[in-house]
């Protein structure tokens, strides 16, 4: 319980927040307060209104933004198994009689490094802040900050193409030295299949949903407490009854509970959009996230809000931890491996063809070469 009020207060206790709390009180307390020929501004006002152009839509799009996490989630799962997929078949697919040897020098190194390469910008390109927020299209600084990021992604992009064509040009290394041409097809569906899952989650990050939508929402949460202010005055006139000579005590109280009431509805539908927009961009940037305490105070302003760094990745898809867990599955190589000149090979545990199987007690390590690459990740 006490866990779940922390992360209640964590997401409300904002610059916004404050604000939006300030005007529920003072509409409050200008209705109730304010008097024409002896009555109170009261009316019992409908909620449908709220419901569907407040409640439902962020609701729905919260629903919608999970989905698109749970589809990231998805697609970077792709690109890990299909990236290790291809790089195990580099390092170990043998053909014919050590038919590898014929690879040239360093093959299984160069595309470890490929591999390596690709990933730490793939990382880069999903932790980028964002340039989607109403800021980066309204105001000059934000426009001047979208240009620099849009440039920085622009050529990360270009560099991810040049090495899926290297992946490329691998394979047709193996074919040159004689790999049957089932296993290269299959090695290039492997490319594929990365190629295709990272286009989905360029597009998860490029595009969100409509800046109108988060607009409108914004706008409505802050001025319905103007408009639905005569309902907290008829909660008052209620609770108060008909007896005019209520006393003080009872006259303050009803105020106080119409004021606490417009508040918490007022945090309610603000929690419910800071959640959604929190995740509208799902990729959690550990790099921003845990800067020094002398530039932020343990403290990162994110969105217009203020989130602690351990808070902020709760919900979101931790980028960094799992490309790392991937560099560390690329940087191992079997410890006894028949290395030709090429690097990799299958083990002396399986070639030449044993009488007796050893395969579990096959061992791996991880290469030197990579060491420097996994610390970019981390």
């Amino acid at each position: 319980m006490l866990a779940s009020i922390r992360i209640y207060f964590r997401y409300l206790v904002t610059a916004e927040a404050w604000a939006l709390s300030l005007v529920s009180v003072a509409a409050t307390l200008f209705f109730i307060l304010f008097e024409s020929r002896g009555r109170r501004l009261a009316a019992n006002v409908s909620w449908a209104f709220i419901s569907f152009a407040i409640i439902f839509p962020l609701t729905n799009s919260l629903n919608e933004t999970f989905k698109r996490r749970e589809h990231a989630l998805a697609c970077l799962a792709d690109v890990k198994a299909y990236l290790l997929s291809y790089y195990q078949a580099h390092r170990d697919w043998d053909w014919g009689e050590n038919g590898r040897e014929r690879l040239p020098e360093n093959h299984v190194a160069n595309v470890r490094l490929v591999v390596a390469s690709l990933v730490v910008d793939m990382r880069d390109v999903l932790t980028a802040p964002s340039t989607t927020r109403q800021v980066h299209f309204h105001t000059r600084w934000g426009r001047e900050q979208k240009d620099k990021i849009v440039e920085m992604s622009r050529d990360m992009n270009g560099r991810i193409a040049g090495y899926f064509d290297r992946m490329s040009l691998a394979v047709e290394e193996l074919k040159y030295a004689g790999q049957p041409g089932n296993e290269a097809a299959r090695m290039r569906q492997y490319v594929t299949y990365v190629m295709r899952a990272w286009e989905n989650l360029k597009n998860i990050k490029k595009y969100r949903t409509p800046i109108a939508t988060r607009a409108f929402a914004r706008v409505y949460i802050f001025v319905h407490p103007i408009f639905w202010g005569p309902y907290y005055a008829y909660l008052v006139d209620g609770m108060e009854g008909d007896d005019e000579k209520a006393s003080a005590g009872v006259a303050v109280a009803t105020t106080v509970y119409a004021c606490l009431l417009s508040v918490l509805t007022s945090l309610a539908m603000m929690g419910l959009f800071n959640v959604r927009y929190r995740m509208e961009d799902p990729f959690f940037d550990a790099a921003c996230a845990f800067e020094s305490d002398a530039r932020t105070h343990s403290r990162r302003e994110t969105n217009g809000k203020h989130v602690g760094s351990s808070q902020q990745g709760v919900d979101l898809i931790h980028v960094a931890q799992e490309f790392a867990e991937l560099l560390r599955a690329v940087a191992a190589e079997v410890v006894d491996a028949d290395r030709n000149k090429c690097g990799g090979g299958p083990t002396r545990s399986t070639y030449p063809l044993p009488r007796v199987s050893g395969i579990a007690r096959v061992e791996t390590r991880a290469m030197g070469d990579i060491g420097n690459i996994e610390k970019l990740v981390v």
